[in-house]
């Protein structure tokens, strides 16, 4: 039966081919939308090496500086309102200071290579939260950071560029003309990876830049990273985090410092941007999930018109079915058969799109807070054949192919098939 069914939808596909062309576009590019929103967002937000841990990683960025109520601007955290306010805490497993990115020229003693890398200051504890694959050496400890050793861990596209190998470790670099060890090499991150991407990764000791010496130093140059044991702490750790602040703002003379509800989680991140504040994260999502409904809404509109003005060319077909014994479930399952043909070429075609596309905007879609700086000097937002073909997007683009199907062809189907014999061969 259902073999005839197919026969039957391809006969229809061939007799209307512009109406059916127009029916799977339709479905495709709606499909190819949504499918790059959903993949987009998996690549944004799901753990992504070396960010293994993002479902568990939260994020203080930006502190604001009040005077007598008034805000007197926002700046990053110094280093004593990260050791006394974050790193005290008890409730996360570890709290990592990392300073933002900049760009530094880095060389070989006596070498005519030089290049432009971006780099990233952080401690040891860096290292801990984040699950780098070195491919030599290891990286710096929390004594050498203490003391100040100036070693820095390098990716392995750099290495390769001033050294010929991968080998580096224990080598000698030049940072802006200054000596450093190299204490490891990491296989190159990609841009999507926000948090950890880099190209030299240096204790932040070796090259320390001083807190503000104004607003009672409570903004510097720096930023923490808090590990918690499992997502289900991070109310507990926003709480004590709160706790922290009031005490640390008791110890304060004339200014008080505002964390603008952090700390983030990854999701609360990637929405807020560069920002200190950003977009409600609930009314975000709720954003999204509209324009993923209109997108489905609007395909299935148009297939449920094409779908009813086939019908009532086919009314004899139905009638004469009907009075031979068929079913009013029997009709709606040759109909909704049919129609779920159309829909599901539409679907694998706007998949095979939908990646065409990731792949080609990448650089767009998948772009961070450095990405478009970043890409100077050779920072691109790599993504591999595994992280595209998702087996779970391939289960939502199954998912919507169903709505598609039942929100287009289930209620012409429905009319159609409740219609009584004669009235339906009447119409003919």
């Amino acid at each position: 039966m259902y073999k005839l069914y197919f026969k039957q939808a391809l006969a229809m596909l061939k007799e209307n081919k512009l109406l059916s062309l127009i029916s799977i576009l339709g479905t495709a590019l709606a499909i190819c939308m949504i499918m790059v929103m959903v993949i987009t967002y998996e690549v944004r937000v799901n753990n992504y090496s070396p960010e293994d841990n993002r479902d568990r990683t939260m994020y203080v960025r930006w502190g604001g500086r009040d005077f007598k109520g008034a805000n007197h601007g926002n700046g990053y955290l110094s280093l004593k309102t990260i050791r006394e306010c974050i790193q005290t805490m008890e409730t996360p497993e570890a709290v990592a200071i990392v300073s933002p990115w900049r760009s530094q020229l880095a060389s070989i003693p006596g070498g005519q290579e030089k290049k432009d890398c971006l780099m990233l200051f952080t401690d040891d504890v860096f290292w801990k939260i984040f699950d780098f694959d070195f491919v030599a050496g290891s990286p710096y400890t929390k004594e050498e950071v203490q003391s100040g050793i100036k070693k820095v861990v390098i990716a392995e596209s750099l290495a390769n560029r001033l050294y010929g190998t991968s080998d580096a470790a224990g080598k000698t670099i030049m940072i802006s003309y200054k000596p450093y060890t190299v204490s490891g090499v990491v296989k190159d991150v990609s841009t999507i990876a926000k948090a950890s991407y880099s190209e030299v990764w240096v204790s932040y000791s070796a090259q320390p830049f001083p807190d503000d010496t104004w607003a009672e130093s409570i903004t510097g140059w720096y930023q923490a990273i808090i590990l918690a044991h499992s997502s289900s702490d991070f109310e507990a750790i926003r709480q004590e985090l709160d706790r922290q602040l009031v005490r640390y703002n008791s110890s304060l003379a004339d200014y008080k410092l505002t964390l603008y509800d952090q700390p983030d989680t990854h999701l609360e991140w990637e929405i807020k941007g560069l920002g200190a504040m950003g977009p409600d994260k609930t009314k975000t999502i709720l954003q999204y999930m509209l324009v993923i409904v209109i997108l489905l809404l609007v395909p299935a509109i148009n297939l449920s018109g094409m779908t009813l003005s086939q019908m009532r060319k086919r009314m004899s077909e139905i009638g004469i079915r009907k009075a031979f014994g068929a079913t009013r479930g029997t009709l709606m399952v040759q109909i909704l058969s049919e129609s779920m043909l159309l829909t599901l070429l539409g679907g694998i075609i706007g998949l095979f799109i939908s990646y065409i596309a990731i792949w080609l905007m990448r650089t767009w879609l998948l772009s961070n807070s450095f990405a478009s700086i970043s890409s100077v000097f050779g920072g691109t937002p790599a993504l591999s054949v595994t992280e595209l073909l998702n087996p779970v997007i391939f289960l939502y683009a199954f998912v919507f192919c169903l709505i598609l199907n039942l929100l287009s062809a289930g209620i012409p189907a429905y009319r159609m098939a409740r219609k009584n014999v004669m009235e339906a061969l009447n119409e003919y």
